[in-house]
């Protein structure tokens, strides 16, 4: 590396070092994403000029971190743009919707108390508290977010259901 180009470098970290230190501990987080970003620019124009990196690299690199404010931007000046997230997020929660249709069990497969019972692994009298107890520890090792059984979990939430509300 240049000579010059680490005296730069220096200069730089050590004035953003006495600038974060300047800033109230409330804000010191923000400043810290600010310096890091400050010199991943500063890395990236770099690169481009001494010519190790594209500069349509670079500058793809540099809008990154604003593109999450730049898409508003682009759906209004882009009205397809506009359209097709639309659609995106239409068929995301259609999917949601058929997901949560599929949990839901059939109204004709009712099972009995004795069933539920037996699922949850309770005795027949079974308090409030018990059934509400044995319902979450057997969730939380059938949930399908742990990678459980989804049959597995909806049968315990029904069997749940049928004691708490019958």
């Amino acid at each position: 590396m240049h000579p010059l180009g680490l005296v730069l470098f220096a200069i730089i970290a050590l004035g953003s070092w006495y600038w974060w230190q300047a800033q109230p501990l409330e804000q010191r987080r923000s400043a810290s994403w600010k310096i890091f970003l400050l010199l991943v620019i500063i890395g990236l124009l770099f690169l481009a000029i001494t010519g190790r990196m594209h500069w349509l690299g670079a500058l793809i690199a540099l809008t990154l971190p604003f593109l999450k404010k730049l898409l508003p931007l682009l759906l209004r000046f882009f009205p397809f743009l506009a359209r097709w997230w639309q659609s995106q997020q239409q068929q995301k929660k259609q999917q949601g919707q058929s997901r949560r249709q599929q949990r839901k069990p059939n109204g004709n497969s009712r099972m009995s108390s004795a069933e539920a019972l037996e699922v949850l692994g309770l005795k027949p009298g079974a308090s409030r508290e018990e059934i509400i107890r044995a319902h979450r520890q057997l969730i939380q090792k059938l949930h399908p977010d742990r990678q459980g059984s989804a049959w597995l979990a909806a049968r315990v939430n029904d069997a749940r259901d049928r004691l708490l509300h019958d």
